[in-house]
């Protein structure tokens, strides 16, 4: 450690940006951006956020820190039930080397061939959801369709028999609660959301024990053997986990997807371009990602541009202000679907703790997508779309009411 860097971080070394007390991307997003120019690291409610696109892909691959372990919801006074998940479920907070072990089992469920085989239940998904809402004008995209639609696909994946998946609605979107800042006032429902799966998932892997299939529980069973054993949590854990991140972060980002592409006078243009899906798709994930943050904690003292962070040290990788970064992204604040490189956001991640769901996420969008601009020439915005209340880890729309003829 040089003598040039011996400057400790304090609150004192970095400045404080006031986040509102309601999300408010506009808002929070000019906030990161005066900030930007003074500092790539900032202080927020929540604690040392990293703002700067550079800073975070370098330290989100950064050997000296690790995955946050249980503390940060220690730290919000967590149940037993959420000590749990921290500690059996969350793979982005298990610490090394048990997060590499786990991570190279469940990638046996998550093969590129497996979600390319999805694609037509993907679109049959969405049609059939679609199809339901046809009489309905105006209508609510995430009430009747995202809601339901990434449920239904990753039930599919992990061989959930159809008939299950009504048990799984209310307990996926209390999960999501996990995100809220505070966590106090959320804690018996996310419980009982916990518990309730726990007790699912352990009869499905007793079911794909006894009687194999081809589905993501299988694979990741039969491969056992190959990757060292995961415990019995471990592996409900992994199927919780599989569901909080693919259900709310899908829910809340297509809907995002859908009315940032009417807002902004795109829905057309990407009607009469198919090639064009994969670009909105990954504009959307960059500008408007479901979720904002990712948890990184230092293993040991380091230097890291002049400052030391101390051991212990908890840093808010911010990708929500990472993606809105001018340095790589030029008019960072303008949603713009023809981008040269709008898929180098790091919305999923990078590295060794890249998102394991990156790939159906963005399947599951573009593929819905297709469907919606199959059934729908003309959208309109029939309303203002409802956010969540509080201040969250995860955004995007509640509500968004649309129309499918535009006013004159």
């Amino acid at each position: 450690m040089t003598a040039a860097a011996d400057r400790f971080l304090t609150e004192d070394a970095v400045p404080f940006v006031d986040l509102p007390p309601q999300q408010d991307n506009g808002r929070t997003g000019a906030a990161f951006d005066a900030a930007r120019q003074q500092s790539w690291l900032v202080r927020t409610t929540r604690g040392y956020e990293v703002i700067e696109y550079a800073a975070c892909r370098e330290l989100s691959v950064d050997r000296r820190l690790d995955g946050v372990g249980p503390d940060y919801y220690r730290r919000l006074g967590a149940s037993e039930q959420v000590m749990w998940y921290a500690t059996q479920a969350s793979l982005p907070m298990i610490e090394e080397p048990r997060h590499a072990r786990i991570r190279k089992a469940l990638q046996h469920g998550f093969t590129r061939p497996r979600v390319e085989r999805m694609r037509p239940l993907m679109r049959q998904a969405a049609w059939r959801l679609v199809e339901q809402m046809a009489g309905r004008d105006p209508f609510d995209v995430v009430g009747d369709f995202t809601d339901r639609y990434p449920i239904e696909v990753l039930c599919a994946l992990m061989g959930v028999p159809d008939e299950d998946i009504d048990r799984f609605g209310s307990w996926t979107v209390d999960l999501g609660l996990l995100a809220k800042f505070p966590l106090e006032p959320h804690l018996p429902r996310i419980d009982a959301a916990i518990r309730g799966l726990r007790g699912y998932f352990a009869e499905l892997i007793g079911r794909s024990e006894d009687h194999p299939g081809e589905d993501f529980v299988a694979a990741v069973v039969a491969a056992q053997g190959e990757t060292g054993s995961l415990t019995h949590d471990e592996l409900c854990g992994a199927l919780l986990n599989l569901l909080f991140a693919g259900h709310d972060t899908t829910r809340y980002q297509f809907g995002t997807m859908v009315h940032l592409l009417v807002r902004h006078g795109w829905w057309q243009r990407i009607r009469a371009d198919a090639d064009a899906i994969p670009g909105a798709v990954e504009e959307a994930l960059r500008l408007e990602p479901s979720l904002h943050i990712l948890l990184r904690q230092a293993r040991e003292d380091f230097e890291y541009r002049g400052l030391v962070l101390p051991a212990g040290t908890l840093l808010i990788l911010n990708t929500f202000a990472a993606n809105r970064d001018p340095a790589m992204f030029p008019e960072p604040n303008a949603f713009d679907p023809a981008r040269t490189s709008p898929g180098k956001h790091l919305t999923f991640g990078s590295g060794g703790r890249m998102c394991l769901g990156h790939l159906l996420a963005r399947t599951e969008m573009a593929e819905a997508l297709q469907v919606f601009l199959e059934w729908f020439p003309l959208l309109a915005l029939a309303g203002e779309p409802q956010m969540p209340a509080g201040l969250s880890a995860m955004n995007g729309v509640e509500t968004l009411p649309l129309t499918r003829s535009v006013p004159r």
